[in-house]
């Protein structure tokens, strides 16, 4: 009792300890912010486990060596319990672990419910980010078993963390800075401690492999100990029963073995037998049960599904790995997603001691000659999961994911931390290592904030504060009459759309009630001047999702916390422009095409729920600097050219410019009025600009925006003196607008009076 108060202590003052506590907290963070399943092949997982926990027993592999890959994928598709048995191919080790430590908390309501794909994920806005990257739909609440069964792997994680420690502590002092700053670059390098959280047997793989590499480089440098081999065969049992892949660790464990024992003796053959026989008699009954039940040990047709086009290699190479490096360091969605600068510091920290640890190699060759063993034994893990992930998964699958190098990251991160240790001057070493690990915490950190959260919790809540343009529609049930939701109204990032792009409109919602199946919201830009026989107006944009991109389904988003959602509408490249949009809005049931009932403000069902209004405009249409007006009207809008064309002398044609000066929200007529000499009309065009496709309403301050007029003359007209007036009314008041010239002097009857010179 009198040295354990001081070793305690000694504990708590270690910075091992300390660096412990913060993973795990850390750790938290990255299990709670990713939503349910969200995380790699994490509804596999967790389908075994709920299999363990309903069942008691192992589950089949059977179904899926009888199935060719497009079967399967048909079968994902239709069964749930399809998607839910998708890693039943795996060894049972984790799976039974992580159900024994979660065994005291009650089973998920509904597991079914967890598994509603967004189709939508597919189909996310090229280049931008936060879009569309949950590929499940979600309730709003995480759930405890998957929440504990995440914290269940984030203890292997912190056991890699910690043997990774004593792995580089071989190699320096403690009183060095190498072995904690390698321990913190492993557990903090924030896609392992993103796969750390996950349901997922990667990490367990991860902390078995990094304990075998500790005890064979112990045994490497420090001699002979009682049951070396058959510590190891235990741990390479126990890998080779969490994941099949692990078996790789058979073949570096025996390279490792010809240094330890300089050759091919019969202390070489003694110890390989052992490991062999225990990693056998403790792993291998999983692999003679499929051998005896489905002629497959390994289970390779479900690994490996054969039918899959993956390209020769050369010709994918560089994409590989680029992708590896990718995966490697960042990128947490199923799709590739756009980097950003966390993303990019670490990217440039893999490069940057890459290229130090090269450099080191070649300035200290000769202590490197010396100790060739530990760096053969040290090179030989990552080198051999690089190239099987090139040469073979990669062929097999087209799965060039840099998580699959995880089972070797300690001594990945360690040869890097070496490069920073033996390629720079002696006075730079500490500090270099502190900056350099502090980095990748600080990256680590931040991350589940500024990636995580946002990536897959694209909507925010509503503040209660003012949106741009207020709507108040509600959405309801068509044959309850059950209000749904309620669009509060919407906000503009951008002041226009342009044809081809995608056009940000932020929808702040308040949901009311629940529907008995999630329904697609979606948004349209039509041209409401432009109707076809049914009299549906011309569609020039659209996008269709579920609201929160994912995480706000209808059938199970809380009722009454409003919020708000960027949603990027495609607007189609042919657009005419300028063109004055409609936005219509609603909800749709993908499974029956059955709508949610618009009801506006006043409580009148509306057909057309139109809610807002956008510009669409191309390069040529955007606002320039004001220009001198011949005449102002209603201190908003200038004309500054009319323009009579030559024509037969059966029509007129006439071409006004005109200049938004000021926005305006009424949408003005434009009348334009041949008047003979003794005042009687002879033609006339009285319409919104632009054939009404373009109203006063939508103009931008500093827009120009040319209309041509045409006017049909009536036979037998005289051929002078003709006038002209032009000017603007409102409707339905017919209440002309203000017009006044340069000089600002109003004009009588609000006219402006063109004449029209003899043909």
């Amino acid at each position: 009792m009198r040295t354990s108060k001081p070793r305690l202590e000694q504990v708590a003052r270690a910075p091992l300890f300390w660096l412990a506590i913060l993973y795990v907290l850390v750790g938290v963070a990255y299990a709670w912010v990713t939503p349910v399943l969200e995380k790699p092949d994490e509804h596999g997982h967790y389908g075994y486990i709920l299999y363990l926990r309903e069942h008691h027993a192992l589950p089949p592999v059977l179904p899926f060596l009888e199935r060719s890959s497009a079967e399967f994928k048909q079968a994902d598709q239709a069964s749930t319990r399809a998607k839910l048995a998708f890693e039943f191919k795996q060894p049972p080790l984790y799976y039974i672990a992580t159900t024994l430590l979660t065994s005291w908390l009650p089973d998920d309501p509904d597991p079914d419910q967890l598994l509603v794909q967004n189709p939508y994920v597919w189909f996310s806005v090229p280049t931008y980010r936060n879009d569309n990257r949950n590929r499940f739909l979600h309730p709003p609440d995480m759930t405890p078993l998957i929440l504990a069964s995440r914290l269940v792997s984030l203890l292997f994680g912190l056991g890699t963390m910690i043997v990774a420690y004593l792995l580089a502590a071989q190699l320096f002092s403690k009183n060095s800075l190498v072995p904690i700053a390698t321990a913190a670059i492993v557990g903090f390098q924030p896609t392992f401690l993103y796969i750390a959280t996950a349901i997922n047997n990667d990490s367990a793989t991860s902390f078995l492999g990094t304990l075998v590499l500790a005890i064979l480089l112990y045994r490497l440098r420090k001699g002979d100990w009682a049951y070396f081999a058959v510590l190891v065969g235990g741990i390479l049992g126990l890998a080779a029963s969490v994941k099949v892949s692990a078996l790789v660790f058979v073949p570096l464990t025996g390279l490792a073995l010809l240094f330890i024992h300089r050759g091919l003796g019969r202390a070489f053959f003694r110890d390989g037998i052992i490991i062999v026989v225990v990693t056998l008699l403790v792993g291998g009954w999983w692999y003679a049960r499929n051998a005896w039940l489905y002629a497959d040990p390994l289970a390779l047709a479900a690994h490996t599904p054969g039918d899959m086009e993956t390209g020769a290699l050369l010709d994918r190479l560089g994409y590989d790995l680029n992708s590896i490096e990718r995966t490697f360091w960042a990128n947490p969605s199923p799709v590739f997603v756009s980097l950003i600068g966390l993303d990019e510091v670490l990217i440039w920290w893999g490069r940057i001691s890459l290229g130090l640890l090269v450099i080191g190699i070649a300035l200290n060759y000769q202590s490197v000659r010396d100790d060739l063993p530990t760096w053969i034994v040290l090179l030989s893990w990552p080198v051999t999961f690089l190239l099987l992930l090139v040469l073979y998964w990669n062929q097999q699958g087209s799965w060039p994911f840099g998580r699959l190098i995880f089972p070797a990251i300690a001594p990945t991160l360690l040869l890097l931390v070496l490069g920073w240790q033996s390629a720079l001057p002696q006075r730079w070493r500490r500090p270099a290592l502190m900056l350099s690990a502090g980095a990748v915490i600080i990256v680590s950190v931040l991350n589940p904030f500024v990636t995580l959260y946002p990536l897959f919790h694209p909507s925010r809540e509503w503040q209660a504060e003012q949106v741009q343009y207020p709507v108040g529609t509600v959405y309801a049930d068509a044959e309850t009459g059950n209000p749904v939701a309620r669009l509060i109204g919407y906000n503009l990032p951008q002041p226009y759309a342009a044809p081809g792009s995608y056009f940000p409109i932020e929808l702040c919602w308040e949901p009311l009630g629940q529907t008995n199946m999630p329904y697609a919201m979606f948004i349209q830009l039509l041209d409401l001047s432009q109707l076809d026989a049914q009299k549906n107006p011309t569609v020039w944009g659209r996008r269709e999702t579920y609201p929160g991109l994912g995480n706000r389904a209808t059938d199970r988003w809380a009722l009454y916390k409003p919020f708000c959602d960027t949603v990027f509408m495609r607007v189609f490249p042919e657009t005419p422009t300028p063109l004055g949009a409609a936005v219509e809005v609603g909800f749709n049931d993908l499974e029956h095409n059955n709508r949610l009932q618009a009801v506006d403000p006043e409580g009148n069902s509306v057909t057309l729920a139109v809610v807002g209004r956008v510009p669409i405009l191309s390069s040529r249409d955007l606002p320039t600097a004001a220009r001198p007006a011949q005449y102002v009207l209603d201190n908003a809008i200038g004309l500054n050219q009319v323009q009579l064309a030559d024509a037969p002398a059966s029509s007129l044609t006439l071409t006004l410019t005109w200049q938004s000066l000021r926005s305006v929200s009424y949408d003005a007529t434009m009348f334009v009025h041949l008047q003979g000499a003794d005042g009687n009309i002879l033609a006339q065009v009285d319409r919104q600009t632009l054939e009404g496709r373009y109203p006063t309403s939508y103009w931008l301050p500093g827009q120009t925006i040319t209309d041509v007029v045409n006017l049909l003359l009536p036979p037998g007209a005289p051929q002078g003196p003709l006038v002209l007036n032009v000017g603007m009314y409102t409707w339905p008041s017919l209440q002309r607008l203000p017009i006044v010239d340069t000089s600002g002097v109003p004009q009588r009857d609000n006219v402006i009076i063109i004449d029209v010179p003899k043909k």
